[in-house]
C-alpha cells in the first residue's frame, strides 16, 4: 500500500466517496483500491492479480518479469499488480477482496468462492487437465477397484483437485467415500509416503505427480488419472464483479497480456520462451514440457472465446462438481441454480462471461 501527500488525498477524496457511492455496497472495493496521481489531470487505480506459481500459470510469470501488464496499460486508468502468492493464500485473499483477480481451479472456485456468496466474472479458461494429477500405487502392488476398499491414501490438501480426481474414481466403481481412509501431507511427504508405502496410495499432481512416475525410487503407478474424466478439471481467471463492472478494462490487459506470451509459444520464439518460463518455475526445461503437456493451453482469444461459450461442456463438467460439493457438505447458503451462470444468462454467483473476449476479438 502506498502512502500519499495529504493534500492528495483531500483533493481526491470527493472522487473516492463518489466512486464508491456507484458501486455495490454490499461488496464494497477494498483498500488497496487506492487513487495515485501523476499530475492532477491523470489517476491511476491499481488492481491486484495474484497467482500461485503451478506450471500452467507460469506464462503470467513470464508477462510480470517482461512488464507486459504496464505495457498493456500505458494509456490506461489503471495499474495491475502481480503477486506470487501460495494458492490457498491467494485464495483467501480473494475472498477478503485483498486481490481483485486470481488463477483458480474450476473446483476450488465453486468450493471455496462460490459457497461464501462472492459474486466473481470468469473471463479466461486458460487450460484443461489431461493428466496433471492421479491416483498412484506402488509398483508392487495389484490393487484393482474391489480391493480399494478400506485403504488409506494421501493427498495435499491444499487444493480439492486431489480429492475431487479420488472421488470420480470411487464413484465409477461405485465405492462409498467412507470407504476409504484420507490423511493430509506435505508436498515433501508424499515421496516418502509412497516408497516407504505409509499408504495405500497417493493422489498427486505436477510436479510431485512428475517427479513420482520419474524416480526410479518410488516405482509408481498410474491407478487413474484426470485424463479418464476429460473436460472435468480446467484452471480460469476470476475477477472480483464489482471491480469489473467498474474497470473493465482490467479484463483486456489480462487478457491481452496472456495472449502476447501465448502467441510467443506458437511462433519463431517458441524454444526462448519455453526456456524463460521453465527458468522461472525452476524446473528443466524438458521436464517442464512433459508436463505442460498435461495442461494443455488455451492459446489464441478465439480458442479461448470457443471454450467460454461451451455451456453444454461446463454444464457437464458443473454437474459432476456440484454433487462433489453437495456429496462432501460444502453447499453454502444459496441454491445450486443461483452458483453458476452461462454467457447470454443473468449472472449468477460464478458467472462464465463471455464478453472481455469478445471485446478483445472485436466486433
Amino acid at each position: 500500500m502506498q502512502f500519499y501527500h495529504t493534500i492528495v488525498v483531500y483533493i481526491l477524496l470527493p472522487l473516492i466517496l463518489l466512486s464508491l457511492s456507484a458501486c455495490d455496497l454490499s461488496a464494497p472495493l477494498p483498500e488497496e483500491k487506492s487513487v495515485t496521481g501523476n499530475n492532477a489531470n491523470h489517476h491511476t487505480i491499481q488492481l491486484t492479480l495474484a497467482v500461485a506459481p503451478q506450471i500452467a500459470w507460469m506464462p503470467w510469470y513470464l508477462a510480470n518479469e517482461e512488464n507486459l501488464f504496464h505495457k498493456m496499460t500505458a494509456k490506461d486508468k489503471i495499474q495491475v499488480k502481480f503477486l506470487s502468492e501460495n494458492y490457498i493464500d491467494a485464495i483467501e485473499k480473494f475472498i477478503t477482496a485483498e486481490v481483485h483477480a486470481i488463477a483458480i481451479s474450476n473446483i476450488d472456485a465453486i468450493a471455496q468462492i462460490v459457497r461464501r456468496d462472492i459474486k466473481a466474472d470468469v473471463i479466461l479458461i486458460t487450460n484443461n487437465h489431461v493428466g496433471n494429477e492421479a491416483i498412484l500405487l506402488p509398483q508392487a502392488t495389484e490393487s484393482a477397484a474391489q480391493s480399494l476398499k478400506g485403504k488409506t491414501f494421501a493427498l495435499i490438501q491444499q487444493s480439492l483437485v486431489p480429492q475431487y480426481l479420488l472421488d470420480r474414481y470411487l464413484i465409477r466403481h461405485q465405492i462409498p467415500f467412507d470407504q476409504v481412509k484420507i490423511f493430509n501431507t506435505t508436498a515433501i511427504d508424499l515421496a516418502n509416503i509412497l516408497i516407504n508405502k505409509k499408504a495405500d496410495g497417493v493422489v498427486a499432481n505436477n510436479p510431485r505427480l512428475y517427479g513420482l512416475t520419474n524416480s526410479a525410487d518410488a516405482k509408481a503407478k498410474i491407478l487413474f488419472d484426470s485424463r479418464q474424466i476429460p473436460k472435468e478439471i480446467f484452471d480460469f481467471i476470476v475477477v472480483r464483479r464489482e471491480v469489473l463492472v467498474e474497470y473493465p478494462e482490467f479484463a483486456q490487459v489480462l487478457l491481452a497480456s496472456w495472449f502476447s506470451v501465448m502467441k510467443r509459444l506458437q511462433g519463431t520464439k517458441k524454444n526462448s520462451t519455453l526456456d524463460a518460463i521453465a527458468r522461472l518455475a525452476q524446473i528443466p526445461r524438458q521436464a517442464f514440457e512433459k508436463q505442460l503437456a498435461s495442461l494443455p493451453f488455451n492459446d489464441t482469444p478465439s480458442k479461448g472465446l470457443a471454450a467460454i461459450r461451451d455451456r453444454s461442456r461446463l454444464k457437464k463438467s458443473m454437474r459432476h462438481l456440484r454433487y462433489f460439493i453437495e456429496r462432501h457438505d460444502m453447499t453454502g447458503n444459496h441454491p445450486v441454480s443461483e452458483w453458476v451462470s452461462y454467457p447470454g444468462r443473468t449472472p449468477a454467483l460464478l458467472h462464465f462471461n463471455a464478453q472481455p473476449l469478445q471485446n478483445l476479438l472485436g466486433p
